[in-house]
């Protein structure tokens, strides 16, 4: 099935002769999808997730529903605190960059990270400097963990918009691949070793993630090396552009911060609403339905150029890319429902049956999460920021008071359901805020 066509992309330009056989016609499209920077970045993804499913067996069978949990909770916690790191940067150095050389999208990331880095250390410091001294001996490794991958999982966020951004996709998906079978490797190894102190799982990511981001960086710097004089040039004039990076980052942060507020504000309640235990069997069960909206994540963040080309055309076939993510999500849902009810027992053992429970909402609340984000990505296409911030802001305000409620008396189950709120009322803000028309009309000022 030819997924440009259904999504209504226009065909590639220089049409195959008549007199071309069709097995000459197959490989030449092949090669062409395997040039498209989406089937790099869908690629990429899949081998993410492939991993954050492997992974997330391998830690619930090495740590107990409590370790799991309070793994998943240093997780988050490091995720959020990379965004503010971030700032932003990580989609407007995408904006702002774009067709520059690799070395001069390496070192804009770097300037751009180092201050943000520099108070989050700071502000780990001092936090460790003030607990009290009891708690310091329990703590301050987890705290120091928690920032160190925070500082990694950002450059691991700017790899790819550098990726993106250079054109640099084949060593993306390389060295993505790369640092996800260096994590599985290292907790394979620790759960034959049976290892369950919970900061030396956390060491797996960290060790996964900065060493294929750093090599990598390390290669895309010396890549330019014989156009030196031409990269200095560019990164001289880049000072500007690095403004406008952290302008544009600055204005875009409030709707990242409320989508992944969405996605982790959950996993940080249930531990004080309930138990790092409760958030151990949630965990487990999340990670796996996640992976139902991920693929339409990757596909909508990878066409938000050709989308808005389109919306300012007022070509922008709305309607079809809906009603086929729509039948995705119910195909694919379907499907990943019935394997999740069956497997999580056999594939995280008996302690982990009260999952079984939450595999139904969770999975509804994957499907309307990624609904919610292609309609989201449609309106940035429409040049509508503020309508997408909006939308993911109400979904977040809505997600959040929806924990509070239901998470004390339901525990797993309260967040589950409160999710799967949540994201419907982002996606019902969404679509409310888009329509056909308005959108196409939008689309036309530049």
């Amino acid at each position: 099935m030819d997924l440009d066509a259904l999504l209504g992309r226009p065909p590639e330009s220089g049409p195959t002769p008549r007199a071309r056989s069709r097995g000459v016609a197959a490989r030449a499209s092949f090669l062409r999808g395997a040039r498209d920077p989406s089937s790099s970045l869908l690629l990429a993804q899949l081998a993410v997730a492939t991993a954050a499913f492997i992974a997330n067996v391998l830690a619930a069978r090495g740590l107990a529903p409590d370790g799991r949990g309070e793994l998943a909770l240093l997780l988050q916690i490091a995720y959020l605190s990379s965004l503010g790191l971030l700032l932003g940067t990580d989609r407007s150095t995408v904006a702002v960059f774009g067709g520059a050389p690799s070395r001069v999208a390496v070192h804009a990331v770097r300037r751009l990270l180092l201050r943000p880095i520099l108070c989050g250390l700071a502000i780990t410091g001092a936090t460790v400097a003030v607990l009290p001294l009891g708690d310091r001996s329990a703590w301050w490794l987890s705290v120091l963990l928690v920032a160190a991958f925070a500082v990694v999982n950002a450059f691991v966020r700017s790899m790819r918009s550098v990726a993106i951004a250079a054109g640099r996709y084949r060593d993306f998906v390389r060295f993505t691949v790369a640092g996800q079978l260096l994590l599985l490797a290292t907790m394979a190894l620790l759960l034959v070793s049976r290892v369950h102190v919970v900061e030396v799982w956390l060491v797996a990511y960290l060790v996964a993630g900065a060493l294929p981001t750093l090599l990598c960086f390390r290669r895309w710097q010396r890549a330019d090396d014989a156009a030196s004089d031409a990269g200095a040039s560019d990164a001289g004039a880049a000072d500007g552009r690095i403004r406008q990076a952290r302008r544009e980052g600055l204005a875009v942060l409030p709707a990242a911060m409320a989508d992944s507020g969405m996605l982790r504000l959950d996993r940080l309640l249930l531990p004080a609403l309930a138990s790092t235990s409760a958030l151990g069997i949630y965990a487990a069960v999340g990670t796996m339905t996640e992976l139902l909206a991920w693929p339409l994540l990757a596909y909508a963040d990878a066409r938000l150029g050709t989308w808005r080309a389109a919306a300012d055309e007022a070509t922008l076939r709305q309607r079809r890319i809906l009603v086929v993510a729509v039948a995705y999500v119910v195909v694919a849902g379907a499907v990943l429902t019935a394997l999740i009810a069956a497997l999580v027992v056999p594939l995280l053992g008996d302690r982990y049956e009260p999952a079984r429970q939450l595999v139904v909402p969770l999975v509804a609340a994957a499907a309307v999460y990624g609904l919610s984000q292609v309609l989201g990505t449609l309106l940035l296409a429409g040049r509508r920021g503020a309508s997408a911030s909006l939308a993911a802001t109400v979904g977040f305000g809505v997600s959040a008071l929806a924990y509070v409620l239901l998470i004390p008396d339901h525990g797993a189950a309260g967040a589950a359901y409160g999710s799967l709120i949540g994201y419907a009322a982002s996606l019902v803000a969404a679509a409310a805020l888009s329509g056909h028309r308005r959108l196409a009309r939008d689309g036309e000022r530049p």
